[in-house]
């Protein structure tokens, strides 16, 4: 396990809290069990973490998201066999969550001379299949040898879900992460839009994506993303939500 002087020396060089680090620290370690096994090629990484991991994003983040194209008996039966050999590698413990669709983790790690239990949450979605599947190579800083592929949607079409998240719930960090996947040089395809929305029997609409983006409040964006950014930006963080808001909007005119 990592150490908590290897902690502090990563959290200097990242500028951001201690605990921002020793979670990231399992989720990488949860990752790379994770794709050392075989069903694993039918999990697909995404979410936020993802886009750090993966994409080049800088903004952390709590939990891990998949979504897993196979059968919830077959996903059970392994997904066990990753948690006990996470227990017998390293001080974790496992739970399940109950959720309304899907499945639903959390994890506990100790780590020695840490104040307090490291939770991360793991989330798994069967609705739906992923359209462009692609995989990524993961380079991390923590002191984990990687030997594996990670499997994850394409950057377009996590943007596509994050469109549809903004549309269809009210975190504020998915303007953010729109955003930095639009920077990090994704597409807007709204042929992959279309498929997302489909699911939910949804159209998109330009002029109603443009109305929601103006409910969406700027307290509460630098409530949301100030433990999960560096220190050193977190006061720029209501002109960058301004900002944010007009370089979405500009892109959909």
């Amino acid at each position: 396990m990592i150490s908590l002087d290897q902690i502090k020396v990563l959290a200097t060089k990242n500028k951001i809290d201690e605990s921002v680090i020793a979670r990231e620290y399992v989720q990488v370690l949860f990752l790379n069990e994770l794709y050392s096994y075989k069903f694993s090629k039918d999990i697909y990484f995404k979410g936020g973490t993802a886009i750090r991991l993966l994409y080049g994003g800088n903004r952390f983040s709590e939990d891990l998201d998949f979504t897993a194209n196979l059968s919830f008996s077959v996903f059970e039966s392994e997904i066990l066999k990753v948690f006990s050999d996470l227990e017998s590698k390293y001080p974790i413990k496992w739970k399940t969550k109950k959720v309304l669709a899907g499945k639903s983790y959390l994890l506990t790690a100790t780590i020695l001379g840490f104040k307090t239990p490291v939770f991360v949450k793991l989330d798994f979605s069967f609705r739906e299949s992923v359209i462009r599947p692609q995989n990524r190579i993961m380079s991390t800083d923590y002191p984990i040898i990687i030997k594996n592929y990670i499997n994850s949607l394409s950057v377009n079409e996590i943007i596509a879900e994050k469109i549809r998240a903004i549309l269809t719930r009210k975190k504020m960090r998915d303007l953010y992460d729109l955003w930095v996947l639009i920077e990090l040089g994704g597409e807007v395809d709204f042929s992959l839009i279309a498929k997302k929305l489909d699911y939910y029997k949804e159209k998109f609409n330009k002029e109603e994506f443009a109305a929601r983006l103006k409910t969406f409040d700027k307290r509460e964006f630098v409530q949301d993303l100030r433990p999960f950014i560096r220190i050193d930006e977190r006061e720029n963080l209501p002109k960058l939500f301004l900002y944010i808001i007009e370089y979405i909007e500009s892109k959909f005119h």
